[in-house]
């Protein structure tokens, strides 16, 4: 789990600095014609300087659009384990209680909690599972 959320971090920075060039592309694209308009570049210069701009922005885009893909996918998987880890550590607490035998109302309580608990989220996690699953496949 450490890892996808230290990887989902990496991949917001990259996000943030995918944004950052995208909006200094579009800046760009929106500059380039004054230059042309007022003679600072002549026209066929300006004509490339788009060209070169647009080919980094379509670039940069297509680039973001897989990271957003990949972050899908790990946001899914980190789900899917923090949903599992829940399961499994309420599975532990459930069976040591019902082991110790005790019947007074706070414990019978704490039972009957964690067995809806366990039935809402272990459908969640199956559901999560597969989810993750068919989407890889």
């Amino acid at each position: 789990m450490a890892n996808l959320r230290i990887g989902l971090a990496e991949m917001e920075n990259k996000e943030a600095q995918l944004d950052a060039q995208i909006s200094q592309f579009r800046q760009q694209l929106r500059r380039v014609p004054r230059q042309a308009m007022y003679g600072q570049a002549s026209l066929d210069t300006s004509l490339a300087a788009m060209g070169e701009i647009e080919e980094r922005l379509v670039d940069a885009e297509a680039v973001r659009r897989r990271l957003l893909q990949i972050k899908a996918s790990a946001s899914q998987e980190l789900e899917a384990l923090i949903v599992l880890k829940q399961v499994d550590e309420a599975r532990t607490k459930l069976a040591g209680l019902k082991r110790s035998g005790a019947t007074d109302d706070s414990t019978l309580t704490e039972i009957r909690q964690l067995e809806e608990f366990l039935a809402v989220q272990g459908k969640r996690a199956e559901q999560a599972i597969t989810a993750g699953y068919e989407k890889r496949i």
